[in-house]
């Protein structure tokens, strides 16, 4: 079934004078558009804007969950007093909190090994780039034209199939993104119950993503909150879809009415 689209087919459960909301974010493509550098994604003035306004309405709790570390997170939107989940959710900082998931670091070794293989092994490939990160890397390939694509992929998949230590990792595959990372038990919706499951009271959920990563907490949060896609796909969990990145704005802003 397609998801409905979000500004024609309202939640009834958003409603004014709306209290005790916990509001999800991803960032890539969420927040921010997706840029073949990740490191050229910024968050703009009016959308910090308006997260701050949520945030310290006193009526609502914001949490970014993202794929980048919280260190870079917090870097990229410092806003007082939100959550930010870095790795998918292994590793959450926020208020009171800070949580690393006892097997993050696990084949963090042989990881390294891969890691640098991958690298060197691009090194001749142009547009593809290898992002270290604290307990995997990603693989983008933007940038990179058609046939140097399926040559990526390719190296990718063969490179992880030889290590002898491949079935301690769990491949991400996202938009124009390879990412390898620990395989555990966590996700961004295992990341995102944890946060709900501390809180002291009873919260209506908003879990807003784009990307197959996001499906983990379109799935975790549907029968208990609100779920939106950033983009429309008949693939997704989600309930509700937005146009596209554009329109986030407008949905922090219609957010931010509802906790005023």
């Amino acid at each position: 079934m397609y998801p409905k689209y979000f500004f024609e087919n309202g939640d009834p459960r958003l409603k004014d004078n709306l209290s005790e909301l916990f509001l999800f974010l991803d960032f890539d493509g969420t927040l921010v558009p997706i840029k073949d550098d990740p490191a050229q994604c910024f968050l703009k003035s009016d959308t910090m804007s308006q997260m701050e306004a949520i945030s310290q309405s006193g009526k609502a709790t914001v949490a970014v969950l993202s794929g980048r570390t919280v260190e870079e997170i917090k870097k990229r939107v410092p806003v007082q007093g939100i959550y930010y989940g870095g790795n998918h959710g292994l590793e959450i900082s926020g208020p009171d909190l800070s949580y690393l998931h006892p097997d993050a670091l696990c084949g963090k070794q042989a990881m390294e090994q891969i890691f640098k293989k991958i690298k060197k092994k691009m090194l001749n490939i142009g547009g593809a780039l290898v992002e270290r990160k604290k307990f995997g890397f990603s693989l983008h390939y933007r940038m990179a034209n058609k046939e140097d694509r399926v040559l990526i992929k390719k190296i990718f998949y063969e490179t992880i199939s030889s290590n002898q230590y491949r079935y301690t990792f769990s491949i991400l595959p996202g938009k124009k993104v390879l990412e390898l990372v620990p395989k555990v038990k966590w996700d961004k919706g295992s990341a995102a119950l944890f946060l709900l499951k501390r809180q002291k009271k009873d919260y209506l959920s908003i879990y807003v993503g784009d990307d197959k990563t996001d499906e983990t907490g379109f799935n975790a949060l549907r029968t208990q909150g609100v779920t939106v896609r950033v983009g429309k796909s008949k693939k997704t969990k989600a309930e509700y879809y937005l146009k596209g990145q554009w329109q986030m704005i407008k949905f922090l802003q219609h957010i931010h009415s509802l906790v005023k």
